[in-house]
């Protein structure tokens, strides 16, 4: 009879949750990503991402990449072989950072990126970002949360802004 009623406090509890909420509070994990691209002279394409296990991993001009879909979508294994060509270990981050910043993501999604501003030539771009899974679609979308080089671009949601500042310290550039 205790599980019963257990059972009926929850569910009653999720039904009044917002969807978004929802959605945000069971979000199991996120990538996180930084790449610097500059193709004007010599072709560099580096950076770091950080894995579902807070495993900081660098990669230096892979042979293959793979990129997000015109909507900012990518699948779990595009991102997992996308690891598997970063060639070294940089860092840790804790099992509580990784928690804290992964239930940022998904409101951080919710925001707006500013328009493009032409910045320089030649500089190439330097993109902060993370991935959120979309339940609904079985695949990652990517949220920009920085962008700066020949094009600037910022994500004006407060959690971007927070997990972009993070992103910055942990791994100096």
């Amino acid at each position: 009879m205790k599980r019963i009623i257990l059972l009926l406090l929850c569910l009653v509890s999720l039904n009044g949750c917002k969807p978004d909420l929802w959605q945000s509070c069971s979000a199991s994990h996120a990538y996180y990503h930084f790449s610097y691209e500059n193709h004007a002279w010599v072709s560099i394409h580096s950076g770091w991402m950080i894995d579902e296990n807070g495993t900081v991993r660098a990669y230096k001009n892979p042979a293959k990449w793979n990129y997000p879909d015109s909507l900012g979508y990518i699948s779990r294994d595009q991102l997992e072989e996308n690891l598997s060509y970063c060639d070294s270990v940089i860092g840790k981050v804790s099992t509580r950072e990784m928690s804290y910043y992964n239930h940022l993501v998904f409101p951080a999604s919710k925001g707006s990126l500013t328009r493009p501003e032409q910045h320089g030539a030649d500089m190439g771009i330097q993109m902060y970002s993370c991935y959120w899974h979309d339940r609904t679609e079985h695949r990652y979308r990517q949220v920009i949360l920085n962008q700066y080089g020949d094009w600037i671009r910022t994500n004006d949601n407060d959690k971007a802004v927070k997990i972009y500042k993070w992103l910055r310290k942990l791994v100096a550039n």
